[in-house]
C-alpha cells in the first residue's frame, strides 16, 4: 500500500481578514447634496468597510456618541456636547416646504415675518431637534407656532401636501419628490444650516479617520 502524507501550507489555513465596521449617525437628509455624495464616494473608496448608517436626533446623539453606539454623526452644528471632537462639514439653505395651494406659494421666496404667523410642523415632540428650532427662530427673528407630530420626517412633509400648514428643513430634502409640495428659499440673510461631525475623542478607529480625511479634503462640499 502507498501511504503518502499531504501537507497543507498554512497560508491556505488563514482565517479571511476582519472587515472593518463604521457606525454613521445623520440628523439631516440624504436625499440629496453634500452628504450623499461623501457617504456614495466613501463606499466606493472603501469597499472593504462595512458602513453602517443610522437615523439620529439630539437624544440619539446623546446617547449614542459617549458610549460610541456610533463613530460618527453628522448633525448641525450647535448640537454637540462638551468633550465632543467635531469638524465642520458643509452649509445649506433653509428651505420652506408648503403645500401648492398654499398662500405663501405664490411667493418666489417667503417673507420670515409671514411664517412667523404660520403654522410650522415638527417631527417628534420637539425635544430630539432643538439645534433646528434654534435655527428657525434665528432665521425668522422670532419663535413661530410650532406644531409637533409624532410622524417620521417624510410624512410630515406629506402632512403639509394635505394643507396642515409650513414645514421648514435643509436644502438637502429637495433631493426627493413629494406630491403637491413646492419648497421655497427665505428671504432672510440668516436661513442657513451649518452641518459638523461630532465623535467621541477616544474613538481611534482607523475607518473613522480615513472618513474624516475624506470629508476635509472638500468631498462633502461637492454637492
Amino acid at each position: 500500500m502507498d501511504l503518502r502524507t499531504y501537507t497543507t501550507p498554512i497560508s491556505a489555513w488563514r482565517m479571511p481578514r476582519r472587515r472593518e465596521r463604521l457606525t454613521l449617525g445623520v440628523a439631516c437628509s440624504l436625499n440629496w447634496g453634500p452628504l450623499r455624495t461623501l457617504v456614495g464616494r466613501y463606499r466606493a473608496g472603501r469597499p472593504e468597510v462595512d458602513l453602517v448608517i443610522e437615523d439620529l436626533d439630539e437624544i440619539g446623539l446623546a446617547e449614542r456618541i459617549p458610549g460610541r453606539g456610533v463613530d460618527l454623526a453628522v448633525a448641525l452644528h450647535d448640537a454637540g456636547a462638551r468633550g465632543w471632537r467635531s469638524t465642520p462639514l458643509w452649509s445649506e439653505p433653509l428651505m420652506a416646504f408648503m403645500a401648492e395651494g398654499h398662500p405663501l406659494a405664490a411667493c418666489n421666496s417667503v417673507p420670515s415675518a409671514a411664517l412667523r404667523e404660520t403654522p410650522i410642523l415638527m417631527a417628534g415632540n420637539g425635544a430630539g431637534d432643538r439645534a433646528l428650532q434654534r435655527a428657525i427662530i434665528g432665521a425668522l427673528g422670532g419663535p413661530p407656532n410650532f406644531l409637533y407630530y409624532a410622524v417620521q420626517r417624510d410624512n410630515l412633509i406629506d402632512l403639509t401636501a394635505l394643507g396642515f400648514g409650513v414645514t421648514l428643513a435643509g436644502g438637502s430634502a429637495l433631493g426627493a419628490f413629494y406630491p403637491g409640495v413646492c419648497a421655497r428659499p427665505l428671504e432672510s440673510e440668516s436661513a442657513w444650516l451649518s452641518y459638523c461631525a461630532f465623535w467621541a475623542p477616544e474613538n481611534e478607529r482607523p475607518a473613522l479617520r480615513r472618513f474624516l480625511e475624506a470629508a476635509r479634503g472638500g468631498e462633502a462640499g461637492d454637492a
